[in-house]
């Protein structure tokens, strides 16, 4: 879906530049396309994330040792700070 969005809003800002809507100098219009594209660059790396879930013992251990270190960070500074 995102890539057939990319196309069109491709396709107005070409059809814009050309009748003179939009009067903008190049080098500022090819930063344009340079953003778009790493956009939806960065939209396919997201959905690669999503599309390789997260192994179950890892997502375990890692929720254990932040709940480890939320306990310490307490005690530490409870230990630190003088009231």
């Amino acid at each position: 879906k995102c890539e057939i969005v990319l196309q069109w809003v491709q396709r107005l800002i070409v059809e814009a530049h050309e009748t003179n809507i939009l009067k903008v100098a190049p080098p500022v219009l090819s930063r344009v396309y340079n953003q778009l594209g790493n956009g939806v660059v960065i939209l396919n790396n997201a959905e690669k994330l999503n599309d390789f879930p997260m192994p179950f013992p890892l997502a375990q251990m890692i929720t254990f040792m932040l709940i480890v270190h939320w306990v310490i960070t307490a005690v530490v500074v409870g230990l630190a700070v003088e009231s």
